[in-house]
């Protein structure tokens, strides 16, 4: 084998390994809870007016579209 022959081989084995490396780490992620929109009642909580109503307004007609 030439030099240049390995050379290429490696460079291909370690880009390989990068997108290995990376389907691992996507595995690895816990799995996140889907949050409804009434969850985000306590995250604007004191930044903007709005009452419960209007949440579940919103939360319907998201329902509706979908």
């Amino acid at each position: 084998m030439t030099h240049k022959t390995i050379s290429t081989s490696l460079t291909s084995i370690e880009e390989e390994l990068k997108v290995l490396k990376a389907q691992l780490h996507s595995l690895a992620k816990p799995v996140k809870k889907n949050h409804s929109f009434t969850d985000m009642e306590g995250i604007w909580k004191g930044k903007v007016d709005f009452v419960f109503e209007e949440i579940q307004q919103a939360r319907i007609n998201l329902r509706n579209t979908l």
